[in-house]
Parts: C-alpha cells; structure tokens; sequence
C-alpha cells in the first residue's frame, strides 16, 4: 500500500503517479537510458531534469552540495518520502516493478531532529531504516552489502547524510592519539578510499544492473581570502567530481518573515539550486524553490513565486497575493498537477527556443 500524507499537501497520489509513468513510459528508446525519481517540488525538478515530474536518476549517484541551512536534509526527506509514496506506482522500461521500495538513511550525525510525524505521517519514520556507521570504510561496505542483495521487485534509495561527518578508520586513529604531527594528513585516507568506493558503486549500477539508487549530502566550506571564482567548495576530493551523475548545489537566497501578535519571525526561507555539473540533463540550470518550516519543500508556493516571476497574478481564478490562502485553494480544487504543467510549459519554451537555433545548423555526419 502506498504510504499516505497529510492532506494539507493536497496531492494526488494515483494522479501524480499516473503523470511519472505516463512521462516515462512515452520517452523514446534512443535517448538517454535513465529514468527518474520526482524530488516532490516542480521548481526543484526542472533545472535537474527538465520535467516537472523528474528529478532525482535512478541507479544513479546525486551529490547535493549547500550551506548550512539551504534545505539539504529537507530535500533528502522529501524524496525519501516521495521514493516511499510512488515507486511501487511508476511503470519501468528498465527494471522490474517494484514492489518493496527500501530507503536507508545513514546519518552521520545521528540525531534527526525534524518534527518527521507531522511533515510525513506517522508511518514514515518507521518504514526508513535509520543508520549511523563508524567510518567511511564501513559506510562503503554498507551501500555496497545492501545494493548487491537486492532482488527482484526490490528498489533501493541510500542517503548518506552527511559525508563530511564520515572519518576513515586512519583518520579516526589520529583523532584519538592526538597526535599533531600526522594531523596534517586528515582526510587524505578518506579521500583515496572515496576513488575505491565511488568506483565501486558506478561499476555496480553500470547498464542499469542494479536498482540502486545514491544520494550524497554534501556540505560547502568557506575560501579565506578568495575575491575570484567560487568562494565556496566541498570537501571529499576529486572522487566526487568524477563519479557522480548530479551535482546540485543549494544556497539560501531569501528568509521569509510574517508577523504574528505583534512579532515578526522567519517561517520558511528561499533556495537556489543551481546544477553545477550533470551527465542526465543539462548543467548549469537554476530555479528557487520553497521550504516551509514543518511542513518541507513547499510545491505550490514555489510555482506561484516562478509564475509571478512570468506576469501571471493568479491561477484559475484564485490570486497569487496571499500565497498561504492561495496553496488552500489550489489544494482544495485539485489544481497543484495542471499548476505544475503549467510551469513544465513555460520552462520548456525557453528550452525549446534553445534546441530551435541547433537545428538550424547544419547537421553532422559520416
């Protein structure tokens, strides 16, 4: 049985289902051989696939990258949550029907704060498998035991949350001799078991063999004294650059306030993503999407704002001026599919217009 949400989200699940499948299940055999997982926000889907439908690849690896508090652990959930509610749903040209979605969290800090029962219903929290492993060598093996027992009708999601917070066996002798003078070659172990690993992992899921899909959360650091190029950059090595499939990167561009009694406070905030480099889709695309506190990545709110940012000052009638009261109309008159449709259009054209002038040139061959 597919895992049911809170109303307040106001979706449909058969319906968007329905939407993933027909989508896949109508691209043509010649392009490229991956299919997708939906991130549950449209603004998040598009810069990452091009569809309002699609985001994360499946039996691929995504690196989620971003600051502090831009909603990286907010996104894992969400599509943990969206994994559990529709795989059982989506009809393949690749892998068998699943029918026992399995997602593993392995959270190096170990402690999940987010209020989970009221963001995803009480059953969400039990039907993940929490884990905490003790270095990046067993955090391998892990992913590794799990995706090469996988079987038939089985589908699996690995979150790795965070690899910053994983230390390698060496790394963690040195932490607990204090000794200062070999200190200075943190992280470097980490860095070759990671060329292993991720190798490891493309080489499993080559051509599709196995449904496993990965997900690594990635923190940015600081540059001191950088006034060109990127002042940020993750940690981890080249490793990361060379075997992951997307790399999005988050970043808070606006914290939105409201007063209540008499006291302004922030309740949910706005985040870039940019995707820095893909093998799936094409790079370099940006959106915003939503995260409202207690609640996730905010889907409708998110459209509206891209709407707005088109002309557009209301939606079938109902006025984009009040977004709170505009997200219960649109849930209560089951609009949020053809909102989303609405937007997957207008990104498309611009899409389109692109693809337009390349076939205008003279087309290669042998």
């Amino acid at each position: 049985m597919a895992l049911k949400r809170r109303s307040k989200k106001g979706e449909n699940s058969s319906e968007t289902a329905k939407e993933i499948s027909k989508t896949i299940m109508e691209k043509k055999e010649s392009t490229v051989p991956v299919e997708w997982f939906t991130t549950g926000s449209t603004m998040l889907n598009l810069p990452l696939s091009g569809n309002p439908n699609f985001g994360i690849p499946r039996a691929r690896v995504t690196n989620f990258v971003g600051d502090g508090s831009a909603g990286k652990t907010v996104v894992a959930l969400e599509i943990a949550y969206n994994f559990l509610r529709y795989a059982r749903e989506i009809k393949s040209r690749i892998f068998n029907s699943v029918k026992e979605p399995i997602v593993i969290y392995n959270n190096g800090e170990g402690v999940m704060d987010f209020p989970l029962d009221k963001m995803y219903g009480t059953k969400f929290k039990g039907l993940v498998d929490w884990r905490r492993s003790q270095t990046v060598e067993s955090l391998g093996r892990d992913y590794l035991k799990e995706a090469q027992a996988l079987k038939k009708h089985q589908s699996l999601l690995y979150i790795i949350d965070s690899w910053d917070q994983f230390r390698s066996i060496h790394d963690q002798k040195i932490l607990e001799a204090k000794d200062e003078d070999v200190a200075k070659n943190m992280q470097l172990k980490k860095q070759q078991y990671a060329w292993h690993f991720f190798s490891d992992v493309c080489g499993l899921i080559e051509d599709n063999r196995v449904d496993a899909t990965l997900i690594v959360v990635s923190q940015t650091k600081k540059k001191i004294g950088v006034t060109f190029g990127d002042k940020s950059y993750r940690t981890g090595g080249d490793a990361l650059n060379f075997y992951t499939h997307l790399v999005p990167w988050l970043r808070v561009v606006n914290k939105v306030t409201k007063t209540k009694h008499g006291e302004k406070r922030v309740y949910s905030i706005d985040s870039e993503v940019k995707v820095k480099r893909s093998k799936v889709s094409k790079p370099f695309r940006i959106s915003q999407f939503r995260i409202l506190y207690d609640y996730g990545l905010d889907d409708i709110a998110s459209m509206a704002n891209y709407l707005k940012g088109k002309g557009m000052s209301s939606f079938k009638g109902n006025s984009m001026g009040d977004l709170h009261a505009f997200s219960k109309k649109i849930e209560e008159q089951g609009l949020k599919e053809k909102m989303s449709r609405k937007c997957g259009k207008y990104w498309a054209r611009v899409e389109d217009a692109f693809s337009q002038e390349v076939s205008e040139r003279k087309q290669k061959d042998l």
